[in-house]
Order: C-alpha cells, then sequence, then structure tokens
C-alpha cells in the first residue's frame, strides 16, 4: 500500500481474525487484556470494523461474526491491507484458500505476519511422498507474493537461507505456529532474495547481461524488466544491459523473442540460448 496502515487498523483485523476463528470466545473484558486498550476504544474498533461491512455482534457478552454475511471482497481486502499490499489487486484464488482454512483464513494470514516479524519457524503438511504420506515441512517464513493465479508464501526450509522455497498457500495443510526462533538473527528480506532475479526465481549465476534487440522493439524501454535495467540506442539496434541470475525462466524469455533478439554477453549464456534453441529445431527436423 501507498501509505502505512495505522495501529488502530492493524488491531480491527487482529479482532476480526481472532472472532472468525474462535466464534463466540471473547468477550468485551478478554480483548480488553489482550489489546491492552480501554472498553471504550475497543468499542470504537467495534463500530469500525461495521463499517468495513462486517457483521460483528455481542452474544451473551461474547463477540461473534455472521461468516455467511462476509463478502469474499472484504476478505481479500482485510488480508491484503495486514500484508500491506496494493489492496486495488485481489489474492484471485482466495476463495480457494478460504476453503482450505475456513473460519482461520484470516487468522492464518496474521499468524504468518507475525511469525515472519518475529522471525519464528511454523510447520505444516505440504506435497506427498512416495508412500503418498504427508510431508511435514519445518519453514522460517519470508513473505508473500502473488503471481498472476496464485498467491504464494515464500520461506527457507529447515531454517537454511540459501535453500529459499515456494509453497501455494492452498495446498497447505495442518500447519503450527512455533514459539522456536530461527537460529539466524539477520535473515534477508524478500527484497534482497529477488534482487537481480528473473521473475521469482532467485537461484542462478549472477552475470552482467547485454542483449541487442532489434530496432522495432523499441517499445520495451517502456517497460521494466528488473530494477537494474539499463537501455541504449545504438546504430545496430536497442542494448538491453542488466546484472541477473540466469535462470531457465531468462532463457526461456529470450528465446520467445526470435529473431528479435541476440545475446551479446555472457558467452555462457549464448551457448545456452543456442543450445535450447538446438534441442528445439531438433524435435521438428
Amino acid at each position: 500500500m501507498s501509505q502505512e496502515i495505522s495501529k488502530e487498523l492493524i488491531r480491527q483485523i487482529e479482532i476480526v481474525s481472532m472472532v472468525l476463528e474462535k466464534r463466540n470466545k471473547f468477550s468485551e473484558d478478554d480483548l480488553t487484556d489482550i489489546f491492552k486498550e480501554s472498553l471504550p476504544n475497543l468499542r470504537r474498533d467495534f463500530a469500525k470494523i461495521r463499517a468495513m461491512g462486517i457483521p460483528l455482534h455481542s452474544s451473551k457478552r461474547c463477540i461473534d461474526i455472521e461468516v455467511q454475511k462476509i463478502d469474499i471482497r472484504i476478505l481479500n481486502k482485510l488480508i491484503n491491507t495486514y500484508l500491506a499490499l496494493n489492496d486495488t489487486e485481489p489474492i484471485k484464488n482466495l476463495k480457494e484458500i478460504s476453503n482450505v482454512f475456513g473460519d482461520k483464513t484470516l487468522s492464518t494470514f496474521v499468524k504468518i505476519v507475525k511469525s515472519i516479524n518475529g522471525k519464528s519457524v511454523i510447520n505444516f503438511e505440504y506435497e506427498q511422498d512416495d508412500n503418498d504420506q504427508p510431508i511435514r515441512r519445518v519453514v522460517t517464513p519470508i513473505g508473500f507474493f502473488k503471481t498472476n493465479r496464485s498467491f504464494i508464501l515464500a520461506g527457507c526450509e529447515n531454517d537454511d537461507i540459501n535453500k529459499i522455497k515456494y509453497y501455494l498457500i492452498e495446498k497447505i495443510r495442518n500447519i503450527q505456529f512455533l514459539s522456536k526462533k530461527s537460529a539466524h538473527k539477520d535473515i534477508p528480506s524478500m527484497y534482497d532474495f529477488f534482487r537481480s532475479s528473473w521473475g521469482i526465481y532467485p537461484l542462478g549465476k549472477l552475470e552482467k547481461v547485454v542483449l541487442l534487440f532489434d530496432n522495432s522493439c523499441s517499445f520495451i524501454k517502456s517497460r521494466i524488466f528488473i530494477n537494474n535495467q539499463e537501455f541504449e540506442d545504438t546504430d545496430d539496434g536497442l542494448l538491453f544491459k542488466a546484472d541477473i541470475k540466469i535462470s531457465n525462466e531468462f532463457i526461456s524469455w529470450i528465446l520467445g523473442w526470435g529473431k528479435l533478439v541476440k545475446v551479446i554477453k555472457p558467452e555462457s549464456l549464448k551457448n545456452d540460448v543456442l543450445k535450447k534453441a538446438k534441442e528445439v529445431v531438433k524435435v521438428y527436423s
């Protein structure tokens, strides 16, 4: 989001997450103790929560929310806001995610964010082994990112900061939030991991890349492919320069341009592209 969200809004989202997860569990007094807020402040929070379109009310002195009346768009906005993402871009598969986590959907995101900020380890079941048994993963969560179709958690499996992995949220099962802290004092941020990466793949050798595009591709100068990119107009065409971690995704991107681009540097990338191109030709020969 373009502006920092307030502590009050964070608290209101956390209240909603707690009540959704454990309906008719918390009283007003419970919440004043948990959030260290006065009852008038808490009641103002309740009013603002209702103003968001969330049917929060008190029943037998306990707080409840009519789950069936919460629009999926409101849930999307709460999660995006809490994660400090752009809430104009909804999580496209949130319906599938909420089918997995049910009333715990919002609280799961809230707890993962707290684990990220607290450098706490989580574990969960993800995928299956050769015997069709769920594999239990121990992960130090780093952050979230969106793709066109999915919402993904990035984390270091077994607390290994050299082994970042990605987990589709809707495939996570039986998540547990542990008190165990990461052994690393300084965990690289999402920006650090993805710096100089092409797309979502942070692996690969960092190289100084120079590509020569045909003059007909001048429109790409208005596009941002990677933060450190540079363009230079020459008599031979448009030069694209950047420091990039070479991945299969990047090589495929180059091949997608066909004859409109030529690798100038490094020589190893030129050879990789040529090898892939020959493999494609061989399929049709």
